[in-house]
């Protein structure tokens, strides 16, 4: 009688611990405090989810994309013909839509984007693990003004995701 060996392997265990690293964050995240607090949970709600689908992009060798709108963003994934489509997972970790009082604008590769622009993504995560230079900036829509808190998500080329308060 031959016996099957029994266990997970490296790669399901990794991706298990990649997703309770995500949904933790969503849980810190979810406890809110002021303005900033709320820039800041924006941004490092973004900034998990792009480390998400990056890791997922190079784990099933998949293009994802995210497309930014005004609103909020959506994360794709490229299927066999070429079509952005909306991956097979949770929609929480898909769309998000940012509360009315918070802005978004966004840059690639140092030029502004029109976020009213309909389209494809504005960002690639390549399977590669490289992805499209980028940066990301959250702020209050009532606050205006050189004082006015912003917070800022970026990416380079190599994949790298930085986040933090923007100082003037």
């Amino acid at each position: 009688m031959k016996r099957w060996p029994r266990g997970f392997t490296l790669l399901e265990v990794m991706v298990v611990m990649v997703l309770i690293g995500i949904i933790t964050s969503f849980a810190v995240l979810s406890v809110g405090g002021g303005s900033r607090d709320r820039l800041a949970e924006e941004g490092q709600r973004l900034a998990a989810l792009l480390e998400l689908h990056q890791q997922e992009a190079i784990l099933r060798g998949e293009v994802r994309g995210v497309r930014f709108s005004r609103n909020g963003y959506v994360l794709l994934s490229q299927n066999e013909k070429g079509a952005w489509q909306s991956p097979a997972a949770e929609a929480l970790l898909i769309r998000h839509e940012l509360p009315d009082d918070l802005t978004l604008s966004l840059w690639v590769e140092n030029r502004p984007v029109d976020l009213r622009a309909a389209g494809g993504p504005q960002v690639w995560l390549l399977n590669s693990g490289e992805a499209t230079e980028f940066v990301a900036i959250f702020g209050l829509a009532d606050a205006q003004g050189p004082n006015a808190p912003l917070y800022r998500v970026a990416g380079d080329a190599l994949g790298r995701i930085t986040v933090g308060e923007v100082k003037r």
